[in-house]
């Protein structure tokens, strides 16, 4: 009697165009953003980059990387650790601290860096949860 009712549920809900879906796993995800935040010309550039978690679940660390194009040059950085990059000139990656590294959703953080800049635009930025 019951295997009946299950049956006849599912043909009820199948045929009124209702599924029922599997609840989805949680997705972890994060966007960066490059701000300047003041130039002095023909020196050096100081700006910020953001970090968000756009994911639907904490993150417990994360990875920032950017290429310019034009020959700038980042000489320092404050808040994220430095990550090797090997082979592709132009190519700078950084990594969380140990305070800064957890993001619940929704959250950010923000890390400095001092560049001397090449004229070209901001460049597009890759963001890796870790």
């Amino acid at each position: 009697m019951i295997r009946k009712a299950i049956t006849t549920a599912a043909l009820v809900l199948v045929s009124t165009g209702i599924a029922a879906v599997p609840a989805s796993a949680d997705s972890i995800g994060c966007a960066a953003s490059y701000t300047i935040t003041s130039t002095w010309p023909g020196t050096t550039t100081l700006g910020q980059v953001t970090v968000t978690n756009t994911g639907s679940s904490a993150i417990k660390g994360w990875r920032v990387s950017w290429r310019y194009t034009d020959g700038s040059v980042v000489t320092q950085v404050w808040g994220a650790v430095p990550l090797p990059v090997i082979g592709i000139v132009g190519t700078y990656a950084f990594g969380n601290e140990s305070y800064n590294g957890d993001l619940p959703v929704g959250g950010s953080t923000v890390f400095g860096f001092a560049a001397r800049l090449g004229g070209g635009r901001a460049p597009d930025m890759t963001c890796t949860p870790a």
